[in-house]
C-alpha cells in the first residue's frame, strides 16, 4: 500500500466549525469525521453528508 499523506482538513456543518480531521481529499476527510462521530449509518444519505464541507485547517485559527 503507498503511504499517501494526508492533509488535515476542518469540518463544518451548515458553516460552523466542528472539528478536524486528517484525509486524503476534502471526501475522504468528512467520511472519516462522520465515522468518528457515530454517523456511519448516514454515508449513503446524500442530503445528510451535503450538510457536511471541508477546508484545509489553518495554523491559530483551526488548531494551535
Amino acid at each position: 500500500m503507498k503511504n499517501i499523506e494526508k492533509q488535515l482538513f476542518a469540518i463544518y456543518k451548515n458553516g460552523i466549525h466542528l472539528g478536524n480531521e486528517r484525509g486524503i481529499d476534502v471526501d475522504d476527510a468528512i467520511r472519516k469525521y462522520l465515522i468518528a462521530s457515530l454517523f456511519e449509518e448516514f454515508l449513503d444519505d446524500i442530503e445528510f453528508v451535503s450538510l457536511y464541507s471541508a477546508k484545509i485547517a489553518v495554523k491559530k485559527l483551526h488548531y494551535s
